[in-house]
């Protein structure tokens, strides 16, 4: 397949896994780019107007954007998403033998010691969630139950980027099932480098912030 199809199809593709589809994306990138080195910023804009709430898509967009070899920044990118060990730093940060939930509302969050949402992307405000764990933050936030993040590789943007994230959200009603949550009570983000506090998480956040993304 031809990289512009291939990013096409990525593009048009409104229902996988955020770090997957960012991982078919960064290889898409990689041959473009060997190819046809000024189609980088076209093609990193078009992802993101078609997947503006995805946090690892715009990690790989800046990433590639801001390296000085862009095609192996690219491949770097898809290694690092596919060969993610997020889940497994959660699961062992977590409680040992605390109750966890990860789904449902008030009845299943009021005997919980932690409650668990998966991130999108989350930023020094706020996060992208999917629209079912609202009310599962909303029922963790008032039965006083810590909230820890999942926020794997390419979710954790620093200042400026997330504001252009959530500028682009605002102007895509298109977006289906995302939605922005503030923080309030989160305790933990758990990524690539294991389980943080909340601040330790945020000051960690190590994405470059290209012009051509962040400009109004």
């Amino acid at each position: 397949m031809h990289p512009i199809e291939r990013l096409r199809y990525v593009a048009r593709d409104g229902w996988g896994d955020p770090a997957m589809l960012a991982a078919e994306a960064a290889w898409a990138l990689a041959d473009l780019l060997e190819h046809e080195p000024p189609a980088a910023v076209p093609a990193c804009r078009r992802l993101l107007e078609r997947h503006p709430a995805s946090g690892p898509m715009w990690w790989v967009a800046a990433r590639v954007l801001s390296a000085a070899d862009p095609v192996s920044e690219a491949e770097r990118c898809a290694d690092d998403l596919h060969s993610d060990a997020t889940s497994d730093l959660l699961d062992a940060a977590l409680p040992e033998h605390g109750r966890v939930v990860r789904h449902g509302g008030v009845g299943e969050v009021a005997s919980a010691d932690a409650v668990v949402v998966i991130a999108d992307a989350i930023g020094p405000t706020g996060m992208v969630v999917d629209g079912d764990d609202v009310g599962l933050l909303d029922a963790a936030r008032a039965l006083e139950v810590p909230v820890w993040v999942h926020a794997g590789v390419g979710r954790l943007l620093p200042p400026r980027l997330w504001r252009a994230l959530t500028r682009r959200v605002a102007l895509t009603p298109s977006v289906r099932r995302a939605c922005i949550a503030d923080l309030r009570g989160v305790e933990c983000v758990a990524g690539p480098n294991g389980a943080r506090p909340l601040a330790d998480a945020l000051a960690a956040a190590d994405c470059p912030e290209p012009p051509e993304l962040v400009a109004g």
